[in-house]
C-alpha cells in the first residue's frame, strides 16, 4: 500500500466549489503533471487567497477538504488541454490564515500546488474538519 499523502491546491473559492460540484480536483490551471502526482486516497486542502479569480475579495482561507478517488487524471472540459483528477471534496467553515500561519509555508502558496507534511497537514485538517 502507498503512504497517503498531502496536498495543497491553491485556487479561488469559487473555482474550489465548482469542483465539490463537479466532484474533481484541478490544479495549476489544469497541469497534468500537477493530478498525475496524486494517488487515490491522498488527501487535499483547498487554500482560497480569493472569493474569485483572478480579482475578487481577498479571503485568506482553507475552503475546502477532501480526498481523491480517481485513479488517473482525466481530461478536463473545462478548458483545452486540461486535466483533474476525480475526488470527493466537501466545503468546509473557511479557516483563516491566521489560523493555520504555522502550519502552511507561506511561500510556497505562490506556485498554487504543493505536498505538504503529515503533521503539518493534519493540524490543518482537522480546524477544517471538527469531527476529525
Amino acid at each position: 500500500m502507498e503512504t497517503l499523502r498531502y496536498w495543497v491546491v491553491v485556487v479561488s473559492r469559487e473555482h474550489a466549489l465548482g469542483g465539490v460540484r463537479g466532484g474533481f480536483v484541478m490544479a495549476n490551471h489544469g497541469k497534468r503533471a500537477s493530478v498525475a502526482r496524486m494517488s487515490p486516497g491522498d488527501r487535499v486542502i483547498i487554500y482560497s487567497p480569493r472569493m474569485t479569480y483572478p480579482d475578487g475579495e481577498p479571503l485568506r482561507a482553507v475552503t475546502v477538504v477532501g480526498e481523491v478517488t480517481g485513479e488517473q487524471p482525466e481530461p478536463s472540459d473545462m478548458a483545452p488541454g486540461a486535466f483533474k483528477r476525480a475526488a470527493r471534496l466537501r466545503e468546509v467553515i473557511p479557516v483563516p490564515l491566521a489560523e493555520i500561519r504555522d502550519h502552511l509555508p507561506l511561500g510556497r502558496l505562490r506556485f498554487g500546488f504543493f505536498e505538504l507534511d503529515q503533521e503539518d497537514a493534519e493540524a490543518i485538517w482537522s480546524l477544517a474538519s471538527p469531527d476529525g
